[in-house]
């Protein structure tokens, strides 16, 4: 091998010409480094001719001189070279062979055939192959001008390379990209998409290229087109949220930042657009705020419910005292009617009060059988006439422990739904029947894993309407999915009813086939206890009466007052009557001797809190209190401490009933 080495610098000024990523784009290098040149070349005449003509032209070149294919190869594998000068023919070696292990090595090397005997179909055959140039010995003047092309053509496609793998790696990184980004052109032709579009979307990088960006990703035009075009004409970009549509037909809501991108001359280009997919958080915020009017709601719904509750007092306990004096069967007819109504409106106002407190109502013992025989005069009263109603309740079917109101809340809404589902009328059919679920058929609702095996009592609600679609049935329990349109369901109708479900203890399946119908089915566990449930027309036992002792009213309801007053009188106790808290501790510290109990409105004292009630107790010591309320039991006792509590509104029976017992326990 043979090693020259000139040692004047060069410097190299090229072009390279435009394309779509690089336009105009010049170097000027003053290249420090050496060139560094394989030569393959037999004789040594022509080895120190290329190395003068290089140190002549002041090209500063380490040369590498082989003669051999041995050589040539070993050479390869040493250092990575700038150029490759071979001869064509060569004794045992052919210039084309050394060609192919020099582009195996590396594709890059410019390969420059200066040889005397390589003719013209072999010139072309070499630069097919790979060459870069051919230049006769017999014309070595343009040798080095062949070397400056393939050297500057080397370096052209050097940087190109680099720029392609810098537009790859920032591809990549746009891909990895949470957000959508586009650009497209004035024209809104799409001529970038990255994944996460393909992923927001569902159209592929292939599918969205070259076609419209309004077209593809909107329903139809909209006033925020014409916003955009004028902050883009204004301020060069623009933010906003926007509603796009996906591949599938499913509406997107997505945050929008559109910015203006210029040219070189500051004219502008193309558009950049960043989608950021908002659909789950405005969902969020939309949940957020029905649930700050639900909560508003509660607060509305306890002030109405503490009113009606003392309007249905006096309806209650007069009904009582109306029944004991009635003689025509008619007239306690019509008591009954009363009084059913007003326990039927009791029960809704504590239902009123449960949903907005929150907090658990008293269970009792239920016969499902006569709840969907409400639920069929309701349907046969208040639906459409083009529904019907049947009801295939089993006489046989046990009683299950639940809440009546919550039960009545969720058959109501199973049958508003299936009304809903039937706006050309329809069946709905109503059933219940015993059932026992063993361990093996509790393993097959996984959506429920609390299901234990035992017996259960199973309520159907069965319509003949268009039925829910297959995609839609895993999403209908969730909070605020309604397939229904917009201001005709909340989408907690069935969310709550499942709840209530699952509070009792059970569970609840669907089934549903377009255009057939929907079957909801309500499991709830059997009563363990048959428990003392009045039979109808079965006498009610004698209420308990008192022995003359002294009891203290303050309430500040008249009517509820005058009935308690008028109730306990005639149950043989005398009654002191107080308005207000002021008025209450006179009484009582003129008969603190003779007063057993205080029966009091917690609604009153909630005005001035547990105070009131220390000082009624300071006062009178020796006497019970007991509290009376709208709210629930748990709540009261939590604003004051008392010795027992009645709920608004209550029978005589329940209020006779406290009386006596905390006397007699007072005894």
């Amino acid at each position: 091998m043979l090693n020259l080495s000139p040692v004047k610098a060069y410097e190299v000024t090229y072009d390279i010409g435009s394309d779509d990523h690089l336009k105009s784009l010049k170097r000027t290098e003053t290249c420090l480094s050496r060139i560094r040149i394989l030569h393959l070349e037999d004789i040594e005449y022509d080895r120190m001719l290329v190395a003068n003509m290089l140190e002549e032209n002041d090209l500063r070149c380490d040369i590498t001189a082989v003669q051999s294919k041995a050589e040539f190869a070993a050479a390869l594998k040493e250092i990575p070279y700038d150029l490759i000068i071979s001869d064509y023919a060569l004794p045992s070696y052919n210039g084309l062979e050394a060609l192919a292990l020099a582009k195996a090595s590396r594709q890059d090397i410019p390969f420059v055939f200066f040889s005397g005997t390589i003719g013209e179909e072999r010139a072309i055959e070499s630069l097919k192959k790979g060459a870069v140039d051919y230049v006769l010995k017999q014309s070595p003047n343009r040798l080095i001008p062949a070397i400056r092309r393939a050297l500057q053509n080397a370096e052209k496609q050097a940087l190109l390379r680099d720029a392609e793998e810098k537009n790859r790696e920032q591809i990549e990184l746009l891909d990895k990209a949470r957000d959508a980004i586009l650009v497209c052109d004035l024209e809104n032709r799409l001529t970038f998409w990255n994944k996460s579009a393909e992923r927001i979307y569902g159209w592929s990088k292939e599918e969205a290229l070259g076609r419209d960006a309004i077209q593809l990703l909107l329903k139809e035009r909209t006033p925020h087109l014409e916003e955009v075009r004028q902050s883009l004409a204004e301020n060069g970009d623009w933010v906003g949220e926007m509603e796009n549509v996906t591949k599938d037909g499913k509406t997107v809501i997505v945050q929008t930042r559109c910015t203006l991108i210029l040219d070189d001359q500051g004219q502008p280009k193309s558009k950049l657009i960043l989608n950021t997919d908002i659909t789950e958080r405005k969902q969020l915020e939309e949940q957020f705020l029905r649930a700050q009017r639900l909560e508003s709601l509660g607060a509305l719904v306890s002030g109405i419910a503490h009113d009606l509750n003392n309007a249905l007092s006096p309806i209650v306990m007069g009904v009582d005292i109306l029944r004991a004096q009635a003689d025509l069967k008619s007239s306690k007819a019509m008591l009954d009617t009363i009084g059913s109504s007003a326990k039927r409106g009791s029960d809704m106002v504590k239902q009123m009060l449960t949903f907005a407190r929150g907090g658990s109502s008293q269970k009792t013992l239920i016969d499902t059988n006569h709840l969907l025989h409400e639920m069929y005069k309701i349907i046969t009263d208040t639906f459409p006439k083009t529904i019907q109603c049947r009801i295939a309740a089993d006489p046989a079917s046990k009683p299950v422990i639940g809440v009546p109101t919550q039960l009545h809340q969720v058959l109501m809404n199973l049958c508003v739904n299936a009304r809903d589902a039937m706006p050309n009328g329809g069946m709905i059919t109503l059933s219940t029947r015993n059932i026992e679920v063993n361990a093996a058929e509790a393993r097959c609702y996984p959506e429920y894993p609390e299901v234990q095996a035992g017996s259960y009592l199973l309520i159907s609600v069965a319509d003949t309407g268009s039925g829910i679609p297959a995609d839609q049935i895993e999403k209908i329990f969730k909070p605020f999915f309604t397939t229904k349109e917009q201001g005709k369901g909340t989408g907690l109708g069935l969310s709550t009813s499942l709840t209530i479900i699952k509070n009792h203890e059970g569970f609840m399946t669907v089934q549903s086939e377009l255009g057939k119908g929907t079957v909801f089915k309500c499991y709830l566990p059997l009563a363990k206890t048959t428990a003392t449930r009045t039979a109808p027309g079965e006498a009610k036992p004698e209420l308990p009466a008192g022995r003359g002792e002294s009891i203290l009213l303050v309430d500040t309801e008249e009517g509820i007052s005058a009935m308690i007053q008028t109730t306990l009188a005639h149950y043989g106790y005398q009654v002191l009557v107080a308005t207000d808290g002021p008025q209450a501790m006179a009484l009582l510290a003129e008969k603190r001797e003779t007063v057993r109990l205080i029966i009091s409105s917690l609604s009153m004292l909630f005005t001035d809190g547990r105070p009131m009630i220390e000082i009624l107790q300071t006062i009178a010591p020796k006497s019970k209190i007991i509290a009376v309320s709208s709210l629930a039991q748990e709540s009261a006792q939590k604003t004051a401490k008392v010795d027992a509590f009645i709920q608004k509104p209550f029978t005589i029976e329940n209020l006779l009933t406290t009386v006596h017992k905390i006397l007699t326990v007072q005894a």
